[in-house]
Formats: structure tokens, C-alpha cells, sequence
């Protein structure tokens, strides 16, 4: 919901009008924005912030089985999320249909002749995967072979995956295909991606067809969203200032890296700034050196920043990079592992594919960090991408405009 919102926003405001198909927990805040929702079905819904209590079936699996599990689900909505977006199609006229690229209903809908459907975009607020899996591009033979036997590996996980979304795919246009269920936005009339050009790998028009825009971070957070803390004044200090987060939903255990990072600074000449985002820190005494708030105003926050200590989500990294702060990036579920492999290859900090750290692997990352200038000149360089990117009248324009010829 969070890097959709400000797109919607912008579009409304533009008179443009919006449907938004979402599940039950996000309704009220595109009705808020102007725009017209329409509700998952059931079967398909879920609580994003609640997955094992909401999801049947995922309380307890880990590692290659969650995985299986989750990929699964997604390409099992497939026919109900058609249904939803076919009854709006219906309805009334539509020029472009924006879709999540984890919305398989997006397989079907690229696949269907172009004079019989609308435009459709892919929202990029995970990283770019396609051609899945992606890798970073490969400087040496050694690497090359790698690479294909990653390859090679990650296609026969998602055989069964995959064999379910081509024969939902054919019951539901009576079209074959060969595409991978993960790759749809690859056959898209454009792909808007939500971070800076250098933050992905570089492809070819062979590797995805479609256009990629880079548009950078949508998501904004100000005081009015979240207020000042009594100790804010403690940042303007001349000790570097530690963000440390594990993000908006993963907070059910703050020992994988907030309270880690905690122990491993807690001697060091630095001022960590911890958000917990509703978990519970069993900390305690904190450390002197250690200020903590449930939710911060980033776009205050960052500036003030020298290191950003994350689990790896996509929208919080390229918020960091937005301002120019350098990352250390600790995660191995969902996208985080494919976003701390990002941050190590684009040289914006030190990514580390793991769950989670011991405090003298957290003290000794900040350290690196914090050594040299490398780091903090490349997030500098990435910073200057996105401001360079397009403006919310541009990516209006580009949502609104033809296809690409």
C-alpha cells in the first residue's frame, strides 16, 4: 500500500479516475484518497502485516518449503484477482490497469491480444526480477558458470510453480506460453521501477522487452505522519548517528538486528536511533548511547543520518538512498536476500543475506561503513539518480501516456 498510495493520490488529483482493487485492510485509505475501491475476494485476501494468521496452512513452514509455499498461493489467486479486474473492465471503460508484479492476474491480462485489453504497467516496489532469478552480471567465467547454475537450480524449485500458472493460464485465455509466472511484467507496455537506475542490474531489451522507468521512491514520511520525539535535538550532535530498523511488518523478534545492533554500538563513539514499529525491545537498560521511537519522520530522519542499519525492505533502502545513506542491509526472506545483494553490488553499503547478526558482526559492518567515503560517494551518485528521475507529473504523464513505439 505504502509506494501505490502516493501514485494514486497524484493521479486523483489530477482528475484522473481510479479504481483501486485491494483487500479489506487497505479500503479505507484509498476511499480517503478520492479513489473508488474494489475488494479482493476473500479467498485471496490477506493481512500483510499478519501472514501466518491470516494465511492457512503457513504457520510453521521455513526456508525453501515457505518459499514454495507462499509462490504457490500467489499463482493459485490467479483466477479469482482475473475475475475481480475483468468485472472492472466491464464495468467501464479503462486506459491502463497498474499492477503489483506479485498480481498474477497481470499473466493472463499481458498475454491477451493487445486490441482486446488496456495498457498495463508493472509497479516495481520489489526488486527487479526478471529474467527471475536475476543475478548481478558476471565478470569473470567463473561467475558466468554461477550464474547458469543458479539458473539452472531456481527453475527446477519453480517447475511445479510454474506448470500450475501456464495451465491456469491456458483454462482461462486458451493461450500457451512459456513464460515464467514471475516475469509477466517483462510482456507489459512498461514497468515502473521505484528506486535509482544504478540500484538495479543492467538488462538487455532481449532479457525484458518491456520499457523500465526509473522513478525512484514514492513514499514520503513527515512530522505530520509521525512527530518529533523529546530527544530529537540530541541528533544535531557531532557523533555519527546509527539508523537501525527491521522495517514496517517484520517486528515480531527485534533480536534478528535491532537488539544486536544495540549491543554491538553499545560502546562506540556513535548515536544509534532505533525504530521498534510496534515491536517490543527487551533491552534494558539501553545503552547511553541509544534513542528509540516506535515510528520517526524519515524524511527528517535520514538527512541526519551516516548509516542505515536495515532488514533489507525495498521501499525503506531506496528511502535511505534517497538522502544518500550509506546501508547496512541484514535479510534472507522474501526480496530482502535479492535487496542486500543490490546494496553490496551497487556499492552502497555492506549487504549481508542472513536472517540475522551477532553484535560484533553489526559493529564491525557500521565500522566498515563508516571508515572510508566509498560508500557514502556511491549513495551520493544514486542519490543524484533519483533526483534526476521523473517528476509526479512525469510518471502521471507516463502512466497516461501511449505505448512506446
Amino acid at each position: 500500500m505504502g509506494p501505490t498510495a502516493p501514485i494514486v493520490r497524484a493521479l486523483v488529483e489530477r482528475g484522473h479516475e481510479v479504481t483501486v482493487i485491494t483487500g479489506q485492510r487497505y479500503r479505507h485509505t484509498f476511499d480517503s484518497l478520492g479513489a473508488r475501491t474494489t475488494p479482493l475476494p476473500p479467498e485471496v485476501d490477506f493481512d500483510d502485516t499478519d501472514l501466518d494468521g491470516s494465511i492457512p496452512g503457513r504457520a510453521g513452514l521455513s526456508g525453501l518449503r515457505l518459499a514454495r509455499f507462499d509462490l504457490t498461493r500467489f499463482v493459485e489467486a490467479m483466477p479469482h484477482q482475473l475475475r475481480v479486474v475483468d468485472e472492472e473492465l466491464d464495468r467501464s471503460p479503462v486506459d491502463v490497469v497498474l499492477c503489483d508484479p506479485l498480481f498474477l492476474a497481470g499473466m493472463p491480462l499481458v498475454l491477451r491480444p493487445r486490441t482486446e485489453r488496456p495498457r498495463v504497467l508493472a509497479l516495481g516496489f520489489l526488486p527487479l526480477m526478471a529474467p527471475l532469478p536475476a543475478l548481478p552480471p558476471p565478470t569473470n567465467p567463473l561467475a558466468s558458470a554461477r550464474n547458469a547454475a543458479i539458473r539452472r537450480v531456481a527453475r527446477r524449485f519453480l517447475r511445479p510453480i510454474t506448470r500450475l500458472a501456464h495451465e491456469q493460464v491456458r483454462a482461462l485465455t486458451g493461450v500457451g506460453t512459456d513464460l515464467l509466472p514471475f516475469d509477466w511484467p517483462t510482456r507489459s507496455e512498461g514497468i515502473l521501477q521505484m528506486t535509482a537506475p544504478g540500484f538495479e542490474y543492467p538488462r538487455t531489451t532481449a532479457d525484458v522487452p518491456a520499457p523500465i522507468h526509473f522513478v525512484g521512491p514514492t513514499t514520503t514520511s513527515a512530522t505530520t505522519d509521525h512527530p518529533l520525539p523529546p530527544w530529537w535535538e540530541d541528533l544535531d550532535g557531532d557523533r555519527p548517528v546509527v539508523h537501525v530498523t527491521q522495517g514496517t511488518i517484520a517486528n515480531a523478534d527485534l533480536g534478528q538486528l535491532l537488539e544486536p545492533t544495540i549491543a554491538g554500538l553499545a560502546d562506540a563513539d556513535v548515536l544509534v536511533v532505533a525504530t521498534t514499529c510496534g515491536g517490543t525491545l527487551s533491552v534494558d537498560p539501553l545503552p547511553d548511547n541509544v534513542r528509540v521511537a516506535d515510528f520517526l519522520p524519515y524524511d527528517e530522519l535520514l538527512p541526519r543520518c551516516d548509516v542505515m542499519v536495515t532488514n533489507g525492505g525495498y521501499g525503506g533502502v531506496n528511502h535511505a538512498l534517497r538522502y544518500a545513506v550509506p546501508l547496512v542491509c541484514v535479510g534472507a526472506s522474501e526480496d530482502k536476500r535479492d535487496v542486500a545483494a543490490r546494496v553490496t553490488w551497487s556499492g552502497v553499503g555492506v549487504g549481508i543475506s542472513r536472517p540475522s547478526l551477532t553484535p560484533r558482526a553489526a559493529r564491525r559492518a557500521v565500522d566498515r561503513v563508516l571508515a572510508g567515503t566509498a560508500y557514502r560517494s556511491r549513495a551520493r551518485e544514486l542519490a543524484d539518480q533519483i533526483a534526476a528521475g521523473p517528476s509526479t507529473d512525469e510518471v502521471v504523464a507516463l502512466i497516461c501516456g501511449p505505448d512506446p513505439t
